[in-house]
């Protein structure tokens, strides 16, 4: 029985594996919800975080500039 307890746990546990799963889109989506909640019924604030996929281009944008700029 012990041979088999072990195995046994490891494929039980295994599919939780992805539960967890922790991406950069998350962490800003838990970052914009959280700057959501804090402005709750206050004036909307002209830095309010835009989607993921702004981000993501805006971000994109500046790498390539910065790229640009440090070739001789």
């Amino acid at each position: 029985m012990s041979k088999m307890f072990l195995p046994a746990v490891v494929l039980l546990l295994l599919p939780l594996g992805g539960c967890g799963l922790v991406t950069t889109q998350s962490v800003y989506e838990g970052f914009r919800t959280q700057q959501r909640v804090n402005d709750a019924g206050s004036q909307v604030s002209p830095d309010a975080l835009g989607s993921y996929d702004a981000y993501q281009k805006e971000r994109e944008k500046v790498k390539s500039a910065h790229e640009e700029l440090e070739q001789p």
